[in-house]
């Protein structure tokens, strides 16, 4: 009987402890595989979708949620900003391209943004064969998730509902029709709906009228006395409503010297609030960095707890088997056979979890994945391999031999004879 066989035999004798150090070992694993995984494609997702974008400009409030509703859409805009005034600043001799925003409304989920072919360009998207951008009002392009998802092909028509998440007013009055559908990027333009301004501007600018108009008809029967003010308020909210507004800003400078002059004039003398996405970015990773490294450390935490474990069965086993052990070196089997024998116990079990570990781990981050798509249109995939998962099989296999060394040195100190008489 050769040493794996004897080895499997004894892990199998010992069930309950061998079946809890592998789950110890393995859930250790998957944390960090998991890790590895999420932080590798939310790098690369953030990546992709700064890229050329060096700052927005949107309402006052939350430099953060500035940048998370206008380049990742995964959180509500600050305010609108008035078209005029980004007109204006997208002029500025610093600023290469100015890139227009107007958000409001989603289908099944899906952001319908309002801006410019520049938009898709920005990201090198390109239209699939026979479709074309916007050319009129209630025109759209769809990105290559939203239209896989949502079933849409050009020709077809839909509504858009109020609101940027699915359950809010369907505008049913106002139709778009689907021209182009845009090859994937591996950006946010693929869970986007894109359309102009224009239709943005007609949708909500129709919707405010309405709700104007109920208040003038209830308006009518109001005191007399009041006419004259009530006229002089509706011509202070027509003048209001005439001037558009955009949600936000994409800006690229065109020099360095942007970086420095731009976001502090924006800030300081505008109704409007300017955030770096470099900037907010690095913050965002610094705050997951440290609960990061937090899952980190108790991941490896549960793996030499796992290795101790290993060490704790293969010792006690060693003094449970000295009489097997003694007998085996009185038939002629050398020392270093039985230090082999302890080692192979050790680095199955480590071998095993690895494997058990690294499996869990891209089964946890697919069901993460499917989650985020349901719920945020996010893509993710469990089935991608990093280099770095290939050093977690030689690093188990390491901490399975350290955890065997002494129990497995202890086998040469046995005295046969005495071990012998004694049982």
């Amino acid at each position: 009987m050769n040493n794996l066989s004897l080895s499997f035999a004894y892990l199998r004798h010992k069930t309950l402890s061998t079946a809890l150090t592998i789950v110890t070992f393995a859930a250790g694993v998957a944390m960090i595989v998991v890790l590895l995984l999420v932080n590798a494609q939310l790098q690369s997702d953030f990546s992709n979708n700064l890229k050329g974008i060096d700052l927005v400009v949107g309402g006052k409030g939350s430099p953060m949620q500035l940048i998370l509703s206008s380049v990742f859409y995964l959180d509500i805009p600050t305010g609108n900003i008035p078209l005029d005034e980004a007109e204006k600043l997208g002029k500025h001799p610093l600023i290469s391209e100015a890139i227009p925003l107007s958000l409001g409304d989603n289908y099944r989920g899906f952001r319908i943004v309002g801006t410019t072919p520049a938009y898709p360009g920005h990201y090198q998207a390109r239209l699939k064969p026979g479709g074309r951008y916007w050319h009129k009002e209630m025109e759209a392009v769809l990105g290559a998730e939203a239209a896989a998802r949502s079933g849409l092909r050009p020709g077809d028509s839909f509504a858009g509902s109020h609101g940027l998440t699915s359950g809010g007013e369907v505008h049913a009055e106002f139709p778009y029709t689907v021209t182009g559908i845009l090859e994937p990027t591996g950006t946010v333009v693929d869970r986007l709906i894109l359309t102009g301004l224009e239709s943005v501007w007609h949708i909500h600018e129709h919707h405010h009228h309405d709700e104007d108009h109920d208040e003038d008809h209830d308006e009518h029967h109001a005191e007399e006395a009041h006419h004259h003010d009530d006229d002089h308020d509706h011509h202070d909210a027509d003048e209001h409503e005439g001037k558009r507004e955009i949600t936000s800003l994409l800006v690229s400078y065109n020099s360095p010297l942007a970086a420095a002059e731009l976001p502090r004039m924006i800030n300081g003398t505008t109704s409007m609030q300017a955030a770096s996405p470099a900037f907010e970015v690095a913050r965002l990773t610094s705050f997951m960095g440290t609960g990061t490294e937090t899952l980190t450390f108790f991941a490896w935490f549960l793996i030499a707890l796992a290795g101790l474990g290993i060490f704790a069965g293969l010792y006690n086993a060693m003094n449970e088997r000295r009489y097997d052990l003694a007998l085996m070196r009185g038939f002629g089997a050398k020392p270093g056979k039985l230090f082999a024998l302890m080692m192979t116990e050790s680095l199955a079990v480590s071998l095993i979890s690895a494997a058990v570990g690294l499996v869990a781990g891209h089964l946890l981050v697919g069901g993460i994945a499917a989650w985020l798509e349901h719920t945020k249109h996010l893509h993710m995939t469990g089935r991608l391999f990093l280099a770095e998962e290939a050093w977690l099989l030689p690093l188990c296999l390491v901490v399975g031999a350290a955890a065997a060394l002494l129990p497995a040195v202890q086998v040469y100190r046995i005295d046969i004879f005495k071990t012998l008489v004694q049982r």
